[in-house]
């Protein structure tokens, strides 16, 4: 599946990584934020709900959590080298074992 995205983000240092979506407003458009390496994910000082994709070497979701609400730990989820985050409802259409891509709309 290939996902259309106005924004793609990427944190792919410590501290964007530690950052993530902590502090941010939700965003205004469709946004995905990509953290690598990553298999565990908090959503500490979170101002929004999140919906996550927990993705392989090969970008087939292993794990999809929908609506996470912040303050929450989620467990590390084992073969996952990366995770796809995004305000609540774009990952609604995408299923477990499915490859997915995401490319910029414009």
């Amino acid at each position: 599946m290939i996902m259309k995205v106005d924004r793609l983000r990427i944190a792919d240092s410590f501290m964007k990584r530690l950052r993530g979506y902590m502090f941010h407003k939700m965003p205004t458009v469709s946004e995905v934020l990509i953290i690598k390496p990553c298999n565990q994910i908090h959503t500490f000082n979170m101002k929004f709900d999140i919906d996550i994709l927990f993705l392989d070497d090969e970008n087939r979701v292993i794990k999809k959590y929908v609506a996470v609400k912040p303050g929450r730990i989620l467990s590390a989820v084992k073969n996952a080298t990366f995770v796809a985050e995004s305000k609540t409802g774009l990952f609604v259409s995408v299923e477990e074992g499915e490859q997915v891509q995401f490319e910029l709309s414009n």
